[in-house]
Order: structure tokens, then sequence, then C-alpha cells
């Protein structure tokens, strides 16, 4: 199991609060021993000024890996090749990177930007890194936030306990899913972001890997598996799991409709606050 986390520095917040935040990303990774991949969207680093640099410093200093997320979070599927090239070359911020991950894993919506684009990073040394399993953490932290805001404690309990057993069922539904349809379940690929909800609870949603006899790996060591061999042959304008698109490869029938679901609530939470 390889956790990876998006959208460094930080999901909302001002300097000092998204400092705070990754401190307490990293003090939990650190106590989990968990060898992270951290993937950076280059101006949020510079929005956030001096805090930006320091942030990404405290997960180098940690030993984690940094990772290109490009430098404005566009959607791939509203660009051109060429646009897409400068958002991954000015992602960079002058670090040297090797994973790349497109933001909301939309990695093309035709064949041929596809195939460009993937050629493009596979000349400037990339790989791209994917993801096996999600929680929908980017909703349920809109709706947080918000929730925080109107200093609505019962709601936010709520929240915090709907997360965590939402994410238990997601865990457990992308591990039956891939082994539906790959015959066994491969090392697999967490995806998080880096926000306030995330910084409170990432312990627990570790120990739920861990009580599932998961064991934490870097990024390289899972996708070593032949399961992420294959160059990706996925063209949809959507940003599914792994799991979806090896189905969809593989002519594999599965019931996607049968995945968990967030709450009503949350989803009316989580829009309010983008309102």
């Amino acid at each position: 199991m390889a956790i990876t986390v998006d959208d460094l520095p930080y999901v909302g917040g001002n300097g000092p609060e998204a400092q705070t935040g990754n401190r307490r990303l990293l003090d939990v990774f650190r106590a989990h021993r968990v060898p992270v991949t951290g993937f950076v969207i280059q101006k949020r680093v510079e929005d956030l000024g001096p805090a930006g640099p320091a942030i990404l410093s405290q997960w180098t200093r940690a030993g984690l890996q940094l990772g290109n997320h490009s430098y404005e979070h566009r959607d791939a599927n509203t660009m051109t090749v060429e646009e897409i090239e400068d958002q991954i070359v000015r992602g960079e911020g002058g670090r040297k990177v090797r994973w790349f991950r497109f933001p909301m894993n939309h990695t093309g919506d035709t064949a041929e930007k596809r195939d460009a684009v993937a050629a493009f990073l596979a000349k400037r040394g990339y790989r791209l890194a994917v993801c096996t399993i999600e929680n929908e953490d980017y909703l349920f932290n809109a709706a947080y936030v918000r929730i925080l805001a109107k200093n609505d404690e019962p709601s936010a309990s709520r929240l915090r306990r709907e997360y965590l057993a939402f994410t238990a069922a997601e865990i457990d539904w992308y591990a039956a899913l891939n082994k539906q349809v790959l015959g066994y379940e491969p090392p697999e690929v967490m995806l998080l972001h880096d926000d306030r909800l995330n910084s409170e609870l990432a312990g627990d949603i570790l120990k739920m890997f861990e009580d599932r006899g998961y064991r934490f790996v870097t990024l390289d060591a899972a996708m070593s598996d032949p399961a992420y061999k294959g160059p990706d042959q996925f063209v949809t304008k959507s940003g599914a799991m792994w799991g979806y698109r090896w189905a969809r490869e593989r002519g594999v029938k599965v019931n996607g409709s049968a995945e968990p679901q967030e709450s009503e609530w949350i989803r009316d939470w989580a829009k309010a606050e983008h309102e």
C-alpha cells in the first residue's frame, strides 16, 4: 500500500494555517512510518509566499518524495497538448521529480492527446502516478470547512464519523474491485488530499489499512507490480480509479453502481461551500 497526497502545499487557508496542517500530516506519517509521495501544485506554492517553499522543505526534510501535479491544477480535458506540456514544465518549479499525476486524473479525453502527453512525460523522465483507492475526501473537506466556519460542532463531529466510515467502505470496495478485475489484489495506491480534514484524521485512516494487514511502501515499490507495467489505454473524460480502467481494458463487467456513496447532506454542505 502506497499513500499519495495531492494538492501540496495545502487546500485552502493562509500560510500559517497551511504550515500547521502540514505539520500535523507529517507527524502522523512519521508516527506510522509511511513513505508518502506528495504531489505539488506549483502556483499554490508561489501564492503562499515564503510559506510555500517552507512547507515543501518540511516534506523533503522528513525524507518524503515530491511529485508534479501541474502548475495550476487545470483540467487537461479543456487544454491543448501544448498547454498541458506547459503546465507540466512550469509545475516542476525547478525541482527534479519523476512522478506526475494529472489533475482530477484526467489523463486524456482523446487517444491522440493521451498518447502525445504520455510521450512528452516519458521524454522528460516522468512516470504516471496512478491511484486505486479514493474516498471523496475533497467533498467531505469542502463540507467540513463550511461547518467549522459556522461553529457547528455537532455537524462537524457527525461528518468526521461519516468520513471515516465511508473511507473504510471505500477501501474494502476498491480492494474487492481490483481483485475481481485482476484475479489478485495488487499493491494499492491511496489518493488523499492535503487539507484540513485529513490533517486531523489521517492517523485514523492509516490505522484502517494497518488493521487490514496492509504494509506501507513507496510509490515506486507499489507500482513495480505487473499490474502497472502496461501503457495506459484508457480514454475518457472522467478520472476513474484504475480498477475501473483495468476493467474496461480487459472487458470485465463490474457493477459500479454498487460502490458506496457519500450522504446527501455532505453533498449539500459541500455545494454550499462553493456557492
